[in-house]
């Protein structure tokens, strides 16, 4: 992620130190093409721009925050870009900030109260954060009144839209009919289709409403600059006469690099340890392992099944390993949000059936049972993300009922040309599996191959430009 950010970063900087700002119409208004949110003026123009919903919305730029918090993400995109190539550069050509136009807001599926108070303090973080990587006071920063976004239907409605979401009309319907009530429109989506379409809504739109966006005013430095506060206007917008920026320069730029186009759905990984298996007294068991991975939309959590089939018969040695093992495993990677890279743990239950024998006197058959509790750390292969390698080790118990079996009869000494079980009683008195074998400890390690054999399309936000690591799901599959 650290690599991925600095390309970024570099891009970015590159582009702004040889680009200057793409018009927004005739007035004296500029926009940074690579950073949209951005508007800058000449020192002559004292009329601050007016921000209307339907611009703030193509323009706009911020943060995504955690559930029921308020607390900035160090590590956002956004933040990195902001401070490590935009702030110098704004710095570089002498400009100060004049005007923000902030606004938060919650998902909707928390209380609304909770969500009017997470709403006002991630405009307030936002807001702090800008100005205090400027240097400027940010006193009186945060106007907020009965305008501020709690819930920001709106915006929903413009994600699904861009989307193509098949729900995007019956939701829009229910919004327009609320006439901007938010608890309203949170009972009627609520109760559509039985709370199908909330569910659905809850996992993949949701967390992209959990944000605040700014739009900021820029000026060169005049002798008394104005005080710096946050406003939110629905005025018509950009109806000023032209002013010259003779000190700007505008170029192509350079285009903006996509984040991520694509996320995991199913992966396909095989642990070379069982492929190349090497068991002492027997020799290499090459074997066949295979599992699949499923990868949630949202979350930290992930299904994992894998067989194990491994099948030598050397009859001449009397040596034998045939084993069957099939594994259920879910993992928690400390890493989600569709990432899945990096440290994880995971909790895993397995069966087995096997047959091995070692010698004429060394065999065994039986079937075992065990789980346990695994670890392991992820990271990528190629830069996409498909390939990928994985270490991992697993602890817990393996409980095995069983038999020994030897060649020839085990009472009469006589080698026939069969294998029977290791036993010396009355043979009417058999019953298979006397013995049991319990072990505590490692059950597994892995170096392990995943290759996503699919995995999710994505696509930019798009005109509604929400953080730069927002994604929405475009279509399925390869």
């Amino acid at each position: 992620m650290g690599k991925r950010l600095l390309l970024i970063g570099l891009l970015f900087s590159a582009a702004l130190l040889r680009t200057g700002a793409q018009a927004l119409g005739d007035g004296p208004y500029r926009q940074l093409r690579e950073f949209p949110f951005v508007i800058v003026s000449d020192d002559a123009v004292t009329t601050p721009p007016v921000i209307t919903d339907s611009l703030f919305d193509a323009a706009a730029r911020g943060l995504r925050f955690k559930v029921n918090s308020t607390q900035l993400q160090p590590q956002d995109s956004f933040l990195a870009l902001y401070r490590d190539v935009l702030v110098p550069w704004l710095k570089s050509q002498d400009l100060e900030l004049r005007r923000l136009y902030v606004r938060g807001a919650a998902s909707p599926e928390g209380p609304y109260a909770n969500n009017v108070r997470l709403s006002r303090g991630r405009t307030r973080q936002l807001a702090t954060l800008l100005c205090g990587e400027l240097g400027q006071s940010a006193d009186g920063v945060y106007p907020l009144d009965e305008k501020s976004i709690t819930e920001d239907y709106g915006l929903l409605v413009k994600l699904m839209a861009g989307a193509s979401d098949p729900d995007y009309s019956r939701v829009k319907a229910i919004w327009d009919h609320s006439g901007g009530d938010e608890p309203f429109c949170k009972r009627e989506l609520m109760a559509l289709d039985g709370g199908k379409v909330w569910t659905r809504l809850l996992k993949e739109y949701f967390p992209a409403l959990r944000q605040a966006r700014v739009i900021m005013w820029f000026a060169r430095k005049p002798e008394a600059a104005p005080k710096v506060y946050a406003v939110k206007s629905e005025a018509p917008v950009f109806s000023l006469p032209a002013a010259p920026l003779p000190a700007l320069v505008y170029r192509q730029p350079v285009p903006l690099p996509e984040e991520e186009s694509r996320r995991h759905l199913i992966a396909a990984r095989t642990n070379l340890l069982h492929d190349l298996l090497y068991v002492p007294q027997f020799g290499f068991a090459p074997g066949g392992n295979l599992q699949l991975e499923y990868y949630p939309l949202d979350g930290h959590y992930t299904y994992n099944i894998g067989f194990t089939f491994i099948h030598h018969r050397r009859w001449s040695q009397h040596k034998f390993m045939q084993i069957r093992d099939l594994q259920f495993e879910l993992r928690r990677y400390f890493k989600g949000g569709g990432k899945f890279i990096g440290p994880y743990l995971g909790a895993y239950v397995h069966g087995t059936v096997y047959g091995i024998g070692f010698s004429k006197s060394k065999g065994w058959e039986g079937e075992g049972l065990g789980g346990g509790l695994s670890g392991g750390y992820t990271f990528r292969l190629n830069r996409s993300g498909s390939l990928r390698m994985e270490l991992s080790l697993s602890l817990g118990v393996f409980y095995s009922p069983h038999d020994p079996y030897v060649y020839g009869n085990p009472i009469t000494g006589k080698e026939d040309g069969l294998y029977y079980y290791d036993y010396l009683g009355n043979t009417s008195e058999f019953k298979p599996r006397n013995h049991r074998f319990t072990w505590w400890g490692p059950t597994n390690v892995g170096v392990q191959i995943t290759y996503d054999i699919i995995y999710r399309k994505w696509k930019p936000v798009g005109s509604y430009n929400m953080p730069y690591q927002t994604r929405l799901k475009k279509g399925g599959g390869r």
